[in-house]
């Protein structure tokens, strides 16, 4: 009973328009457009491409960098915690990248295995919300960009209607912010069950357990003030262009200006901060 209102609720609410969520082979083709969205939107007009070496922080699968290649940069390398996603980066690059020097390594973002001032630009897409120590992530990537040169920083808000990362299962905004974690776990295992007719509920229970860990683990419930405020602690950093976005309806881009209701209005924060000549 406890999971009854938040599964409830996906009959009120339709499943939000994320994709790459049809299947697993959908997931990295669907990261690869969404980075050269970022490209065509942000990162070529700002001129941090052409001619740039690019070094994108918690690359994941490596399907954003591959659109990043493409901007003729000459150099992108490629960094994540996760040894696996290091891998299947190769793999990706190897069967859809451009010819373009190119590495990978599996690397802390609050400890990058680089040497200082290497990079022209530095890229952090939907990763700010992961890092489990954000704020010397930043100073990290400060190091790592050249005086003049450009960290661009993309992510999604804890308070964001969909700051949960469990939209897959429960369509319901803020669901997190209404629901206790309990009834999420539960809520979760119930959808588990009812769209896979052969699984056990003891089995969903245990898949559900597995990515409510991820859920309490993977996330650092960064905000826009927080997010704000690391930015200023870092020093030789200056904010450039900053851009929150409604989560859904553009309409409501004057209220991400408001205090306050920005935070639970903007489902996306977008930030380019220049390092400051030293």
């Amino acid at each position: 009973m406890l999971a009854a209102p938040a599964v409830g609720l996906n009959r009120v609410f339709c499943a939000p328009n994320v994709g790459g969520r049809e299947s697993d082979a959908s997931y990295p083709a669907w990261e690869y457009r969404w980075g050269q969205e970022v490209v065509r939107e942000y990162l070529e007009p700002a001129g941090d491409l052409k001619g740039k070496s690019v070094l994108d922080v918690g690359c994941g699968l490596g399907d954003k960098t591959a659109a990043y290649a493409e901007g003729d940069v000459a150099m992108v390398p490629d960094t994540d915690s996760e040894l696996r996603d290091v891998r299947a980066s190769c793999v990706w690059a190897r069967d859809h990248a451009p010819a373009v020097a190119r590495s990978f390594f599996a690397g802390d973002a609050s400890a990058l295995p680089v040497a200082d001032g290497v990079f022209d630009t530095v890229v952090a897409n939907d990763a700010m919300e992961h890092f489990n120590r954000p704020e010397r992530a930043l100073r990290e990537m400060a190091r790592a960009v050249k005086p003049g040169g450009a960290i661009w920083i993309f992510f999604t808000p804890h308070f964001s209607p969909l700051g949960s990362h469990l939209y897959d299962y429960i369509h319901a905004p803020w669901c997190h912010l209404v629901f206790r974690r309990q009834t999420l776990e539960r809520a979760v295992a119930r959808v588990l069950v009812t769209r896979e007719s052969d699984m056990a509920q003891q089995d969903a229970r245990l898949v559900a357990a597995h990515i409510m860990a991820r859920y309490d683990t993977a996330r650092n419930h960064m905000s826009v003030r927080w997010f704000e405020r690391i930015c200023r602690a870092v020093p030789g950093l200056k904010v450039v262009y900053r851009e929150l976005c409604p989560a859904r309806y553009r309409i409501l881009t004057p209220l991400t200006h408001v205090p306050g209701i920005r935070e639970i209005i903007s489902g996306f924060v977008v930030c380019r901060l220049r390092r400051t000549v030293s």
